[in-house]
């Protein structure tokens, strides 16, 4: 592991913003305390311009170098997972690790300003969990003024080696869209269901429907994932109900089967309600599209790895089913989303209550982006 001295000089101050934000975990477009405890750090380091309230509580730190040159995006993602339904919130899938890792890229490009040309934005991004709050910062201008040319971000990852990086060309994470169905009917007496028009037998029918998409309409050669993952409706032995709610969602790696997915389901779903009676409402939530790595800098992150953590450490044939919002970043701009292995043999998986990440991780972490910003925007002559 080639982890550069100035890196590790910081290693104090890692410690305590990492202290500092696991402690002060927050929900999604609640980051409050979060955000504010990143613009008092990035002003201790003597950045000014600073955006704030971008997205309700999104951060856009500025850096320009001293001649003019390319503009980069780093992102980190700043809310916490929400662990039941007594709302508890814990910082479980390592996004203060992110935001520790981006402010000591902050100290670092303040630490170098002489040797960089060009512009960074550092950008601190809410409810990556949930809602999605890429799409409203790009809506409101952060991959402007001045124009981004690249963008990146990575994750500490639980299924992959602590020690290794993850790094590939293409989709390395889903695309997901959840969806709500409700199946209506006739209720009525369960001894006489022939004067009834049953939503659960209705609802059975287009849960089973629903996964002959994947095996009867998806080539083989392509990867999908269509699961019904909540049923609710009747609440007594005796009576046949008026309506059944279903849950589900949908991924994929491909952005235009995504389309071809969502226009299955709605027709399966409504053509098997209309053959027995019944009717159905079809709502789809805001989703978020594939990930998808861009090939000129994946290769160069590929390299980049190999420097730090050496070529037998350096994954390239990794992808998830899991999604993330940074999708959209890399819908508008080229760019790479990184994975940074924080498995270990005693280490619990993402989400869980016992997730830590490593120092490890995180001194890689900053490398990665460090040496992003010396394949781009170093100014050596």
């Amino acid at each position: 592991m080639n982890i550069d001295k100035c890196i590790s000089d910081l290693l104090l101050k890692m410690r305590n913003d990492k202290k500092f934000l696991w402690n002060h975990p927050e929900e999604e477009f609640k980051e409050i305390k979060t955000s504010e405890y990143i613009i008092k750090r990035l002003k201790e380091m003597g950045y000014k311009n600073i955006k704030t309230n971008i997205a309700k509580t999104g951060v856009v730190a500025e850096f320009e170098g001293t001649e003019k040159g390319e503009c980069i995006l780093f992102r980190a993602d700043m809310d916490a997972v929400v662990m039941d339904e007594n709302h508890r919130v814990k910082h479980t899938c390592g996004h203060d690790a992110h935001m520790t890792i981006l402010l000591s890229l902050a100290q670092i490009l303040i630490n170098n300003k002489d040797k960089i040309k060009g512009h960074v934005k550092l950008l601190f991004q809410p409810a990556e969990e949930g809602k999605g709050g890429a799409k409203p910062m790009i809506n409101e201008g952060v991959l402007k003024n001045p124009d981004v040319d690249k963008v990146f971000a990575l994750h500490v990852w639980s299924e992959i080696d602590e020690g290794k990086i993850a790094i590939k060309e293409g989709a390395v994470m889903a695309s997901t869209d959840p969806f709500n169905i409700k199946v209506i009917g006739k209720g009525g007496h369960a001894a006489i269901p022939e004067k009834c028009i049953d939503p659960i037998y209705i609802a059975s029918s287009i849960t089973i429907a629903l996964q002959s998409i994947v095996s009867r309409n998806i080539n083989p050669n392509e990867t999908a994932v269509i699961g019904i993952t909540a049923i609710n409706g009747g609440n007594t032995n005796n009576v046949i109900p008026d309506e059944v709610k279903l849950k589900g969602i949908c991924r994929t790696f491909n952005n235009e089967l995504r389309k071809d997915i969502v226009k299955r389901i709605k027709q399966i779903a409504e053509n098997i309600s209309q053959s027995m009676g019944g009717t159905v409402q079809i709502e789809f939530a805001s989703g978020f599209p594939a990930v998808i790595n861009s090939k000129a800098e994946t290769e160069n992150i590929i390299k980049i790895s190999e420097k730090i953590v050496g070529k037998d450490n350096v994954v390239k044939n990794y992808k998830t089913m899991c999604s993330e919002d940074f999708s959209f970043f890399l819908n508008e701009k080229p760019g790479a989303y990184i994975f940074i292995g924080n498995k270990g043999e005693n280490k619990a998986p993402q989400h869980s209550e016992d997730y830590i990440v490593s120092e490890k991780a995180i001194l890689i972490g900053v490398q990665v982006l460090y040496e992003i910003v010396k394949k781009y925007l170093f100014n050596i002559k």
